[in-house]
């Protein structure tokens, strides 16, 4: 029987993959990685040796769908952080409605479930599956498996940090695992999907100099106090912190992918001062923005 290829080798057989796929270097401590940016479009991955951890980035779309297997189900997380998880005997295929760009990192199940025993998660093939359920919020892991990508693709393969990260990942899962019984047992309430997915278009329609409480209020058809804890239940965050995320998000992507003077970066993500922009950026990052731009070798 043939054994299941790498996540990179069915990259490899793919013949119509929208959008652009940069396949990272090998030689990575056991793991694989590469980005994809497209539009609109349905990938199909298939089943595969590899575990996925997916970490999205600038994301359009306000439906992401899954089908592992089991039919087609929603899997949108609003995070500006969110992080996808597709276990290797997944035949899977995912769908989205507009634009987004991620990072993927790959490695082999069966490494995944033995660091995941150490790390005492009892039955690390069902917590897998029962993650795979649904998009989360994870930073860590987003910001690991980004900065990975971002080093990799700079300085070269390095397999200590492959290896780093890919033990820190688990690592970051495992304790998910362990707190799901307890956050299971804390429902709260939020907002409707459909509600979520209109508020979140209006967000995302950077910049916005109209944009606030009361606008997005207004649009979920709620009070500005009940609006904002509906909104904080069910992305994890306010909505001036997802906001200032996305923002933050989008100037990096531009700073990396683009040539356009940070001047001009700032002014379309409607900042008023170029200072503005700088002091905002460097909050986030430390650096200012053409520091930031130097280190990732723009």
């Amino acid at each position: 029987m043939e054994s299941a290829l790498s996540f990179l080798e069915l990259l490899g057989r793919q013949q119509s993959i929208v959008g652009d796929v940069l396949a990272g270097p090998a030689a990575t401590g056991g793991v694989d990685l590469a980005m994809h940016r497209a539009p609109a479009h349905l990938f199909e991955r298939g089943a595969s040796s590899d575990l996925l951890v997916v970490a999205q980035q600038n994301i359009a779309s306000t439906s992401v769908k899954f089908d592992l297997g089991f039919g087609w189900r929603e899997h949108f997380c609003a995070s500006p952080a969110a992080v996808y998880v597709v276990p290797a005997d997944a035949d899977a295929r995912w769908l989205l409605d507009d634009e987004s760009q991620c990072v993927f990192l790959a490695f082999s199940q069966k490494d995944a479930d033995d660091l995941l025993r150490q790390f005492d998660v009892p039955e690390p093939g069902r917590c897998l599956w029962e993650l795979a359920g649904r998009g989360f919020d994870e930073a860590l892991i987003h910001e690991l498996v980004t900065r990975l990508w971002q080093e990799v693709m700079l300085v070269g393969p390095s397999p200590l940090l492959g290896s780093s990260c890919r033990v820190a990942v688990l690592h970051a899962l495992a304790r998910r695992f362990r707190s799901a019984a307890v956050a299971r047992g804390r429902a709260q309430p939020k907002l409707d999907r459909v509600t979520l997915r209109r508020v979140l278009a209006a967000i995302h329609e950077l910049p916005t100099p109209a944009l606030s409480i009361e606008m997005l209020a207004k649009e979920a058809g709620l009070s500005p106090y009940h609006f904002s804890r509906l909104f904080r239940n069910s992305v994890g965050r306010s909505p001036y912190r997802y906001y200032d995320e996305l923002r933050f998000q989008r100037a990096k992507d531009l700073l990396g992918t683009t040539d356009l003077p940070v001047n001009e970066i700032g002014s379309r993500l409607g900042f008023t001062h170029p200072s503005q922009f700088t002091r905002a950026f460097r909050r986030h990052a430390g650096c200012a923005p053409s520091a930031y731009r130097n280190q990732i070798g723009r």
